[in-house]
């Protein structure tokens, strides 16, 4: 029976592709897969509908193109430098603020450094008391005291202290110091990378220093006061031992001062967006002028301090005199 006299069977072309497989089970069937394709963002160019049938339609055609181009690259290049742009804004406004702290810390500083420079003095002049009268003085050990002063909003009696550094290491380890103009990226290289490096220097010269006249001193101590010595169990020897390592301290601490003041110039020229040589060295005048070394108030306060101490409370016995 043909196909025309049976209807039930379907012609070959009307097979679907279902019916034809599952007519055949031993042909394998094919499973259609969605391509999935990576988005690349790239420039498209589309050819103008209809042909170029002249230089001038040609010329048109290349002219839209190249200018559509440079658009684009225009629009790139903007972008990124308006990026660039606020990274160099963020980095200079935090590199301003850890200038103003160092300016705060450095004012502080110096206060300090006096301080500790006056008790070196005063126990330069006790043991020199000290070995005139063969250790017959028997002075009190004199004790270190450092005036209140205000840092970062906070009223501190402590030592002096190191600067902080953090922004610059920060944008120097991540090369975002390139963002700054080439004056500017000089300034701030010479301040962190040559003067507060070397400051932090000195500051460590001075603490190992005086660590070392403490170690001296905790010798000649009683157990209950590891930190203040019997000045009349030193012997002459010992006495002139110590004076070395007191003096070795005020020298250490001198030093550390005089390479604050360079800092605190130049700081202070960055914070006020003087970037120039002439400028710094101003500023650093001005600096020498205002933590200038006074030793004759230092020593008009051991003088008083000296009256104190000899004056002492009045003895039993004589109505208030000595």
């Amino acid at each position: 029976m043909s196909a025309e006299e049976n209807p039930s069977v379907a012609e070959p072309e009307k097979l679907d592709r279902s019916t034809r497989a599952s007519a055949d089970p031993d042909e394998s069937q094919t499973i259609a897969v969605p391509q999935v394709h990576e988005e690349e963002t790239v420039i498209d160019v589309h050819a103008p509908h209809g042909g170029l049938h002249t230089w001038r339609d040609f010329w048109i055609h290349l002219g839209t193109i190249a200018l559509g181009l440079l658009i684009a690259l225009g629009l790139e290049q903007g972008v990124e430098y308006l990026h660039h742009l606020h990274q160099r804004h963020q980095l200079e406004a935090s590199l301003l603020a850890e200038c103003r702290i160092n300016k705060d810390r450095a004012e502080a500083n110096f206060s300090g450094f006096d301080d500790l420079m006056k008790w070196l003095l005063g126990l330069h002049r006790d043991i020199g008391k000290m070995l005139a009268t063969e250790g017959k003085a028997d002075l009190p050990y004199r004790q270190l005291h450092y005036r209140p002063r205000l840092q970062e909003g906070v009223i501190t009696t402590g030592s002096p202290g190191s600067l902080v550094t953090s922004v610059w290491d920060t944008a120097n380890a991540d090369d975002r110091l390139a963002l700054l103009p080439d004056n500017e990226a000089h300034a701030y290289s010479l301040l962190y990378h040559v003067q507060i490096a070397h400051y932090e220097e000195l500051f460590t010269s001075t603490r190992d220093a005086t660590t070392r006249q403490r170690a001296f001193e905790a010798q000649f101590a009683d157990t209950a006061t590891p930190t203040t010595p019997v000045l009349k169990r030193l012997s002459g020897a010992e006495l002139k031992q110590y004076d070395v390592l007191v003096m070795q301290s005020f020298a250490a601490v001198r030093g550390a001062k005089a390479g604050l003041r360079l800092v605190y110039g130049n700081n202070n020229a960055v914070i006020l967006g003087l970037y120039d040589a002439g400028s710094r060295q101003r500023t650093y005048d001005a600096a020498q002028a205002a933590g200038a070394d006074d030793f004759a108030r230092m020593a008009r306060e051991i003088d008083a301090e000296d009256a104190a101490r000899d004056k002492g409370p009045p003895k039993v016995g004589t109505n208030g005199r000595r």
